[in-house]
């Protein structure tokens, strides 16, 4: 990959060495796209569990490697267990929400970390700057056997306040209802609207069942803003995999939707991105983030724009931990 790989890989700060002028540019950039930034003045390059296309997802090893790389999210997925235990899950073998709230503690894999774990791993390598986004997997079709939206956010509010990680967190789901009791439960934490074209789909019959009652506009952006949420989550478009690149491809994500939550003070923070085109096409249509499986790739195309790269937070200063065939 050549002297761009070395330059994001390594962790410096972006193509501008002088770290205060970096910080400007990007505000300046910000105000120019007329973005509403969630947390930070920078672009939010969140790493999707962990980073899934370079290591295995949710699991302490990817968290540890994408803090070497330098991100400034780690987003992740929790499950709760048989004994209400927080635990970051979106394995293919135990991908049954079901069958994860059976397990024990002692049951879990050992590549299954706990939240808390996760909390540790940030106090170890002193990455204060980095934030969490932390989805709910919640099932609004088929919540038998699992657990309430009221006892599910309780649970992972209690475990955000006992690792001391509200203030550096957001909550995401595709459930609108799940969104309402996190404000009921923590009103500081920050909300973030998942959609998919499939979560707003309503019958003749009665509105989405992710809707949780709620009456949500055509127009889901309005809502979004009169609830107070921080941000949405969009999926950029379909295909997903092969993006803009596609000659099939329909966006979701569109100039017009980031332009209405911008105006409404919203974020627009589109999932899940992994293509070098599609993520130059947000940036530049003034995305506030993107969620990606290859946050390395994010790297190099907010360095070759100009922007702002996360700091990389190492176990070793020295060794950045970077997997094969990506310095």
């Amino acid at each position: 990959m050549g002297a761009a790989a070395r330059r994001v890989d390594g962790g410096v700060g972006g193509a501008d060495p002088d770290a205060e002028a970096q910080a400007a540019r990007g505000e300046d950039e910000v105000r120019r796209r007329g973005g509403h930034p969630l947390h930070v003045t920078q672009f939010d390059l969140q790493a999707h569990r962990g980073g899934a296309g370079l290591w295995p997802e949710n699991t302490l090893e990817a968290f540890g490697r994408a803090l070497a790389l330098g991100v400034s999210t780690l987003e992740l997925d929790v499950h709760l267990t048989a004994e209400d235990d927080v635990v970051v899950a979106h394995d293919a073998a135990l991908t049954d929400a079901r069958r994860i709230r059976q397990l024990t503690r002692a049951d879990l894999p050992p590549t299954m970390p706990l939240l808390r774990q996760v909390a540790a791993l940030l106090r170890e390598r002193g990455a204060d700057p980095v934030r969490i986004n932390l989805e709910i997997k919640y099932d609004a079709m088929d919540a038998s056997q699992l657990t309430t939206r009221e006892a599910f956010v309780a649970k992972v509010v209690e475990a955000l306040r006992i690792d001391g990680l509200v203030g550096r967190t957001s909550i995401q789901c595709f459930d609108w209802g799940v969104l309402t009791r996190v404000h009921e439960a923590e009103p500081t934490l920050e909300r973030i609207l998942l959609v998919s074209p499939k979560y707003l789909k309503s019958t003749a019959d009665a509105p989405s069942p992710w809707f949780d009652g709620l009456a949500v506009d055509a127009d889901f952006v309005r809502t979004a803003a009169a609830e107070g949420f921080t941000a949405i989550s969009p999926i950029h478009g379909s295909p997903f995999r092969s993006g803009v690149a596609d000659p099939a491809y329909t966006p979701f994500a569109t100039e017009v939707m980031i332009d209405e939550a911008h105006g409404a003070g919203l974020a627009v923070i589109p999932y899940v991105v992994d293509d070098e085109p599609t993520m130059r096409h947000l940036v530049r249509l003034g995305a506030d983030g993107l969620i990606t499986n290859h946050p390395e790739r994010l790297r190099e195309v907010l360095a070759s724009e100009g922007l702002p790269l996360p700091t990389a937070f190492p176990r070793d200063r020295g060794n950045l931990d970077t997997p094969a065939g990506v310095s």
